[in-house]
């Protein structure tokens, strides 16, 4: 069992090279074809993550496994050329819809990551990282079109996303605990192209593409003193910004028939906006940090968001 379990930690951990055989080897299965391209053994084709003798692996966190999932799903996009040069030859046919338009709701889990890059906030200790986590409802609409291209059967949506979606943490200065960081999403619009394959009674589909979100950030420092026992803002150390955000978005999900031409769908998409840098300390009356110097402190915070939904989709035909 520890060699299975570090087996699982070393792939947490590794670089997106593990993930393309593995990816590969997922769309030849999709595909119908053998998942071994080479000589049906080759032991080649999976990577060796095992690591060196008396390595210390850390433990992955859930921010690990969910760029891992996200990676495997890019992985298996990006494998799916591997076989439809292929099926092509075989003969192989691909039956394909038309147009389609939905509505769906469902659950929501952001994963904001703040750090302190100066040491400032988390006085001292410049690099620290504040996570910060909450689930909220979400709902939208989405529409599009099936196609085939080259003997591949392809889709492409757009899509729309509103939800109370926010997380809060008063941990960046975890001595005085007079600082808060809040983030939240406004609305999430995406387009995306992905691949599909009908079964009797389901369809599979793995999707990738653009993402845009309208995200605010905020930091807030309370002073406390003598004079003002409850405290008051401190403007000079916090800040709050509202912007228009762009990333990448991956997905994958199954649909399966309800009645006529209606569709009943599940979907886990995760999204990905990189990092803003801010700024707090702004007259730099104080130093970044101790023996810093003094300007103003920079935070990076990131944005993740994880989506979990279930859409009713009506077909057009083709």
């Amino acid at each position: 069992m520890h060699g299975f379990n570090t087996y699982w930690k070393s792939l947490a951990l590794g670089n997106f090279s593990l993930m393309y055989p593995i990816g590969v080897f997922m769309a030849r299965l999709w595909c119908g074809r053998s998942p071994l391209p080479y000589n049906g053994h080759s032991p080649e084709f999976l990577p060796d993550v095992r690591p060196a003798a008396h390595a210390t692996i850390r433990e992955p966190t859930a921010f690990d496994f969910r760029r891992r999932g996200a990676q495997i799903v890019l992985a298996v996009l990006l494998g799916f050329p591997a076989c439809g040069a292929a099926q092509a030859g075989d003969g192989f046919a691909w039956a394909w819809g038309g147009a389609y338009a939905g509505a769906f709701a469902g659950s929501g889990r952001m994963d904001s990551r703040l750090t302190d890059v100066d040491g400032f906030s988390n006085w001292g200790n410049p690099g620290a990282q504040t996570d910060y986590e909450d689930a909220g409802f979400v709902a939208g609409a989405v529409a599009g079109k099936e196609f085939a291209a080259a003997g591949m059967p392809l889709r492409i949506e757009v899509g729309g996303i509103f939800g109370d979606l926010h997380a809060a943490t008063n941990q960046l200065d975890p001595g005085g605990l007079d600082e808060t960081a809040v983030s939240g999403f406004r609305w999430i619009a995406t387009a995306r192209i992905g691949l599909w394959k009908a079964f009797d009674r389901a369809t599979l589909f793995v999707t990738g593409g653009v993402a845009v979100a309208r995200i605010a950030d905020a930091v807030t420092d309370i002073d406390y003193s003598q004079a003002v026992p409850d405290g008051a803002v401190d403007p000079d150390d916090s800040f709050r910004n509202r912007s228009t955000e762009v990333g990448w978005v991956l997905g994958a999900g199954v649909e399966a028939p309800l009645a006529d031409a209606w569709m009943l769908r599940f979907e886990a998409l995760h999204l990905d906006f990189g990092e803003n840098d801010y700024r707090v300390n702004h007259s730099g009356n104080n130093t970044c940090g101790r023996g810093g110097p003094r300007r103003p402190c920079v935070h990076k915070i990131e944005h993740r968001l994880d989506l979990f939904r279930l859409a009713v989709i009506r077909r057009f035909g083709p």
